[in-house]
């Protein structure tokens, strides 16, 4: 008996500080507007850079004379692209994992 009143008190008092984080993280409404417009820029500049890269890479195939000439444009491409992965492994924008916490008015 003394063993299940332990464990209610345990488990209620984690389901409090649950819950209690949980609205202490959460963010106003109010404060998304400028985290969406910081997170739509970069977005776009990630596209730019992709679609460069993307170009350099068009203009390498077509002046390629032969498959070794291929290999290298593709090479040349996924290298760069790489580096690109990790940043967008890290995620640069807000709420991603490795992101800007923005910060909150209280």
């Amino acid at each position: 008996m003394k063993r299940a009143v332990i464990v209610a008190a345990v488990v209620l008092s984690l389901v409090f500080a649950v819950s209690g984080f949980a609205i202490d993280s959460s963010q106003p409404l109010g404060d998304t507007a400028p985290n969406f417009e910081q997170m739509k820029a970069d977005h776009l500049k990630k596209l730019d850079d992709r679609m460069a890269s993307l170009q350099k890479e068009k203009v390498c195939v077509e002046a390629a004379k032969n498959q070794d000439d291929l290999r290298v444009c593709r090479s040349k491409h996924k290298a760069e692209m790489t580096g690109h992965g990790d940043q967008m492994g890290r995620r640069g924008g807000y709420g991603g994992p490795g992101g800007p916490v923005p910060a909150q008015d209280k």
